[in-house]
């Protein structure tokens, strides 16, 4: 009998160590992304998912709005996942590089289960200013502001296993 799994964390980080036998260590996360300048290319960070208490086949995407929350800058697609047994979590890791922020506000990372929004949460991107972080002004989040088209990733199916489902085969269009 198929169980709907709960949402245990969705975080953002910078970078993760891998150790044999172990899970993942996830270094720097984070909340915000202060830049020096826009735009600004980054070279990658993880958005990882854990899937608990649920048994079944499912899919997952994850999809980042630009800040006026009208347009996708960057989604995964469907990935599908198998939960085998309700006491054992699934790691989805999404890894997203060389994605270029043009514009400063809060980004909307939403994750979806089985095509409906189950978390959202902000992804803050600020302009350095002599060394110190800008806060921003509620008016600077509603300009409108030229966005590039938003990137299509393709769907990536993970093999079964006990341990974390890597996604890290991006083709983003430059």
């Amino acid at each position: 009998m198929q169980k709907t799994p709960s949402l245990q964390f969705s975080v953002m980080c910078l970078d993760l160590l891998e150790e044999e036998q172990r899970p993942p260590t996830l270094q720097y996360l984070f909340y915000e992304l202060p830049f020096p300048q826009l735009p600004f290319r980054m070279d990658k960070f993880h958005v990882i998912n854990a899937w608990a208490n649920g048994s079944g086949n499912f899919s997952q995407s994850v999809k980042i709005l630009d800040p006026t929350r009208t347009k996708t800058f960057v989604e995964t697609g469907e990935q599908t996942f198998s939960l085998e047994d309700t006491y054992t979590p699934q790691l989805m890791i999404n890894v997203f590089a060389e994605l270029e922020f043009q514009e400063e506000g809060h980004y909307w990372v939403q994750n979806y289960l089985n095509n409906q929004l189950v978390l959202e949460y902000p992804l803050t991107i600020r302009l350095l200013e002599g060394g110190k972080v800008q806060p921003q002004k509620p008016d600077q989040q509603a300009a409108q502001q030229p966005v590039q088209q938003p990137q299509k990733l393709p769907a990536q199916k993970p093999t079964p296993s006990s341990g974390p489902t890597f996604i890290d085969e991006w083709n983003i269009p430059q």
